[in-house]
């Protein structure tokens, strides 16, 4: 489970469909997200920095705390279709800001010992929001409604333009 940035032209192709697809810090310190497949379908999920909140919020339906919130979070909420083509992968190594770069070390160490309850999370979100919404509770569908629209990126994903 390695570390990606993903494609500021794709990440705008998405937007134009689904407004909830955040936006890419402008460029200052894009998204560093894990790359994860469900249903044979690859899927950038973007991590957040430590905050103070994250240490008093639980982890949730759509979001996970790294290191018990001491080394930020997983937005599975913002998680998106990613082919191949649109991510990068992340040389931790090459990061010129050593604390930066020590932030990256931990999360990747933390996040490589919760690897298995982050797949069952993306796994079981895209459940949640690939069901119809008669089939759920009044809380599952509020999380439904702050995520990405699943069904309608996979499906505009497959038609994003391939890289030559």
């Amino acid at each position: 489970m390695d570390f990606y940035h993903i494609d500021e032209a794709y990440i705008a192709y998405l937007r134009a469909a689904d407004s909830r697809v955040p936006e890419n810090k402008g460029g200052k310190r894009p998204y560093i997200g894990i790359v994860l497949a469900v249903e044979e379908i690859d899927y950038f999920v973007p991590m957040t920095s430590p905050k103070p909140k994250h240490l008093k919020m639980k982890n949730g339906k759509d979001f996970r705390k790294i290191d018990q919130g001491r080394l930020g979070a997983i937005n599975f909420n913002n998680m998106i279709p990613a082919p191949k083509d649109v991510v990068q992968k992340i040389d931790i190594s090459s990061e010129p800001d050593p604390k930066y770069k020590r932030l990256l070390q931990n999360q990747y160490i933390a996040i490589r010992s919760d690897q298995q309850n982050i797949e069952k999370t993306a796994r079981l979100l895209r459940q949640l929001i690939l069901s119809e919404d008669k089939e759920l509770t009044t809380h599952d569908r509020a999380i439904k409604q702050r995520c990405c629209d699943l069904r309608l990126l996979e499906s505009i994903s497959q038609q994003y333009p391939v890289k030559n």
